[in-house]
């Protein structure tokens, strides 16, 4: 079933990109520059929507994968699916190749894997650049998730990243997000 994000709800109730649609979407004229800036080697933007909007974050990611060419995936579904993986580097490799992520929630988590979010977004775009829908806030400088002084609280540093907002659209031409670029 989809709703107006453009993202599908599966079985368990939760939000999930729609499949990827073949057809190169009006808006990339208008932010390819952009969009391949995103691509290159090292690249990390994460998409910041606030609590209530992981439909619109979702929406980035599947606009993005019409531009790209490819669908967006779950860390979790990733992480966890048939044996899960048991180090962050055995996660690395499934999410090889695989530039639009969501679930990062599951990176967060402990006693899973105990790594650091920040390095490990760095690590995987090292070959191509990483789009993630972060699962908390975004903004002043700095993405957390869960409270201060929660075992899960994770707070990453921006610098160097992008940070991708969903913007409302009327018009298929329209670029569905805005790009804010976090010095270094």
């Amino acid at each position: 079933m989809t709703n107006g994000g453009g993202d599908v709800r599966g079985r368990d109730g939760h939000s999930r990109p729609s499949p990827i649609s073949r057809a190169r979407p009006l808006w990339l004229d208008h932010a390819h520059t952009d969009v391949e800036t995103l691509r290159q080697p090292g690249a990390v933007a994460l998409v910041g929507v606030g609590p209530d909007g992981r439909a619109e974050g979702l929406a980035v990611l599947n606009e993005l994968g019409r531009a790209l060419a490819t669908a967006p995936v779950s860390v979790t579904e990733v992480g966890l699916a048939g044996a899960a993986a048991g180090t962050w580097q055995e996660l690395l490799g499934r999410l090889k190749g695989r530039p639009l992520l969501y679930d990062l929630e599951a990176l967060c988590w402990e006693p899973w894997l105990f790594l650091d979010v920040r390095r490990f977004l760095l690590l995987l775009a090292r070959q191509v650049g990483v789009i993630a829908l972060w699962p908390g806030r975004v903004g002043e400088g700095v993405a957390t998730f869960s409270a201060s002084g929660r075992r899960d609280h994770v707070r990453v540093e921006l610098a160097g990243m992008s940070v991708l907002r969903p913007v409302p659209t009327r018009f298929p031409d329209e670029v569905p997000f805005e790009i804010e670029r976090a010095p270094r």
